[in-house]
């Protein structure tokens, strides 16, 4: 699916405020920001498993405090873009919602951050999804942990990869916390089109030059040698204007990079068959949110148990840092929606 032509400015928000503000604290707060005050609410343990290639991931297995349950329904956690630690204060207040409905939760450093193998900026979208699966794998063969009522949580990137996640490992729920359903170019596509607006490009200005960007990545996954001739000729007349926020030319990208442009979730969105929540922000500069949405009411028509829900009055993150303990909270209702989600498709 793709953008259809009636996405414009009038869709975002005015977000320029609100990330003043969150920048503010990130700098002022920062030695308590990313982990803050907060502790898991449970009891940990310190694990690892190997993920894609051979990839030594570090992790933390939490359980409810003192529990003698013997088949404990379980969540993995899953990462945005970022080089993301387990011991993030959005991973301990996450996995606390849990915690508290009795579940077990397995959070892991992401590859290529803190104790976790692996070049991050090098990643591929196939190699983080070989990790998810080797996450869900070690949960299905622990022992206090009951291997029918696993589910996995994405956030962001990672709700690009939660259906092929679910496909290959057999769990029982997902949820996306402003994941998309939508391709990777398509996706991305709204991304850079609400960063030109940000940058002071004018609508339409900025509706063009994205079109160019998506014919680039479209180049990139069927190169043709007519093609590359048409794009730079249309990128150095782009360059000869003051606002342009192409490239100057084309340049060679990897393999991988060509892989991961290509990705598209749909093919195993059609065939999943398992619930799954998509959580949005109805100002979501990064994830075009209508969109999303519309195309998984499509899904949802053909009998998929795909629920989605939108909060109105936020954006990317559904939360933010605050000036107070404990430095953020989620959007009102969240925490409540994700638990409850949780408990109705694997809890006791």
């Amino acid at each position: 699916m793709q953008f259809s032509g009636t996405w414009s400015a009038a869709m975002r928000p005015p977000v320029r405020v609100a990330k003043s503000l969150n920048l503010f604290f990130v700098v002022m707060l920062a030695p308590f920001v990313l982990t803050g005050c907060v502790s898991f609410d449970g009891d940990s343990e310190d694990v690892s498993f190997t993920g894609a290639e051979g990839t030594y991931l570090q992790a933390t297995l939490l359980t409810p405090r003192e529990s003698e349950s013997p088949a404990l329904p379980a969540i993995v956690l899953l990462h945005g873009a970022e080089q993301a630690t387990r011991n993030r204060l959005v991973y301990k207040l996450t996995a606390n919602v849990f915690l508290e409905r009795g579940f077990a939760v397995l959070v892991y450093d992401k590859r290529g951050a803190g104790e976790s193998q692996g070049d991050h900026d090098s990643s591929t979208y196939a190699q983080l999804v070989e990790d998810a699966v080797s996450a869900v794998q070690f949960l299905k063969r622990h022992s206090r942990i009951d291997a029918t009522r696993l589910g996995i949580l994405g956030i962001s990137e990672s709700g690009w990869l939660t259906p092929e996640i679910a496909e290959r490992s057999g769990v029982a729920f997902v949820i996306n916390k402003v994941g998309s359903p939508l391709s990777v170019r398509d996706t991305v596509a709204w991304e850079v089109y609400n960063e030109m607006l940000d940058e002071g490009v004018a609508e339409d200005s900025a509706r063009e030059q994205t079109s160019v960007y998506r014919r680039i990545w479209e180049y990139r996954v069927s190169p043709t040698a007519n093609e590359r001739a048409a794009i730079e000729k249309t990128l150095l007349e782009w360059n000869k204007k003051g606002e342009s926020q192409l490239p100057g030319k084309l340049k060679d990208v990897s393999v991988s990079y060509i892989a991961d442009i290509s990705y598209d979730p749909t093919p195993y969105l059609e065939r999943l068959d398992i619930p799954m929540l998509y959580l949005y922000g109805r100002h979501d500069v990064n994830i075009p949110t209508a969109i999303s949405v519309a195309r998984l009411a499509e899904l949802a028509e053909q009998g998929k148990p795909f629920t989605t829900f939108v909060f109105e009055d936020e954006g990317h993150e559904l939360g933010g840092f605050t000036p107070w303990l404990p430095l953020y909270k989620f959007a009102d209702g969240y925490a409540t929606l994700i638990g409850d989600f949780a408990d109705q498709h694997a809890g006791d």
